[in-house]
Formats: structure tokens, C-alpha cells, sequence
């Protein structure tokens, strides 16, 4: 008859001193962390490495810069745009009202002062906008259109590089410019008026 040796097989035995896998696990977080740690102090920049120093390490520097004149506070930024900006355009502002449509037009027979002949003179243009994409440009001289206003995009170039797009039409007489102002505030578009030189 056959035997059975499965009885007596050895039972597994447990193995004295092995390490549990919790164990494992805290080691290489430590060790990752402590790699991670070393990669980021040595990824820091210049300036933060400083900052991390003792201050009385940077003390001497300090002093130093008050030898030389230097102080902490930055310089004060400079605006150019103050003397740009009036030397480009001049802003005319509000018109007079309109006189009443019964009255007669200004004609050079009926101007009786200097400052009437030198209105009539005058030219005008009227800025609707200025954009810095030439898709928004376009998409208000085509509601200008509709409104019945022949307007053209001027590129235009600032000091810093920077391109706009200007919506504008003109040039008018002073009267003309009252009655498209009047036009585009009932259509609710913002207008500019100013004045050619």
C-alpha cells in the first residue's frame, strides 16, 4: 500500500530576526525625504541661499552698501507718459449744444467774431477705441459702419513696443463732430474727439 508523506513534510517555520515591512516603508520615506531635502537646497537660488544665512553674516555687506551710498529702498520708478502723452494729441473737451434746427447755418457772411472763422477752420477727429488686437479693431469699425460711420484702424507703435490699433474717423468740421457724437451716444459707443493740429 502507498505511504503518505505529506504529514511529513516540514511545517514552514517562521524566520527569526526578518525585518517587517512597516519598518521598510518608514526607512525610505526617510531616505527619500532626506535625498529630496539635499536636491532642494542645492536647486536654491543665489539670492534665497542668502536669506537663509545668519544675519550676522550679512551685517558687513550692509554696512558696506552704506559706505558706498547705497540704501535698501529701490529707486523710484520714472513716468514718461506725463511729457508723451501731451505732445501726441489734444483732447478736446464737450461740444457746445447744437443749435435748433430752425436756425440758419454759420456761413462766413453771418460770422460776426475771429473765434467763429477760427472754429469753422478747425478740423476734428473722432476716436471710437484703441485695441491691441486688430480682430477687436475690426469688429467696431463694422458696428460703425452699421451705424453709418466710415471709420479706419490706424496701427500704431508705442515707445516699449507695444502695437494699437486705433478706430478712427475724420477729419470733420466742429458742427459735423456734434452731430456723430450725437449719433454714436445713442448707439451707445464711446467716442474721443480730438483736435488735428
Amino acid at each position: 500500500m502507498p505511504r503518505d508523506y505529506k504529514s511529513r513534510a516540514n511545517p514552514p517555520t517562521k524566520k527569526r530576526g526578518a525585518i517587517p515591512g512597516w519598518v521598510w516603508f518608514i526607512v525610505g520615506l526617510l531616505a527619500g525625504l532626506f535625498f529630496s531635502g539635499l536636491a532642494w537646497l542645492k536647486l536654491l537660488p543665489a539670492e534665497r541661499q542668502g536669506a537663509v544665512e545668519p544675519s550676522a553674516r550679512r551685517a558687513p555687506a550692509k554696512e558696506e552698501r552704506e559706505v558706498r551710498g547705497e540704501s535698501d529702498t529701490p529707486p523710484k520708478p520714472v513716468y514718461e507718459f506725463y511729457t508723451i502723452l501731451p505732445e501726441m494729441e489734444v483732447v478736446v473737451p464737450e461740444p457746445e449744444p447744437v443749435p435748433e434746427p430752425g436756425a440758419a447755418p454759420k456761413s462766413a457772411a453771418n460770422i460776426e467774431s475771429p473765434r467763429e472763422i477760427q472754429s469753422l477752420s478747425e478740423r476734428y477727429m473722432l476716436q471710437m477705441g484703441s485695441f491691441r488686437k486688430y480682430a477687436d479693431a475690426d469688429r467696431l469699425k463694422a458696428s460703425l459702419a452699421l451705424v453709418g460711420i466710415q471709420a479706419e484702424i490706424q496701427k500704431v507703435k508705442i515707445d516699449n513696443g507695444e502695437t494699437f490699433h486705433r478706430v478712427r474717423a475724420g477729419p470733420y468740421t466742429q458742427e459735423k463732430v456734434k452731430l456723430l457724437n450725437a449719433k454714436l451716444k445713442q448707439n451707445r459707443i464711446n467716442s474721443l474727439m480730438i483736435k488735428l493740429k
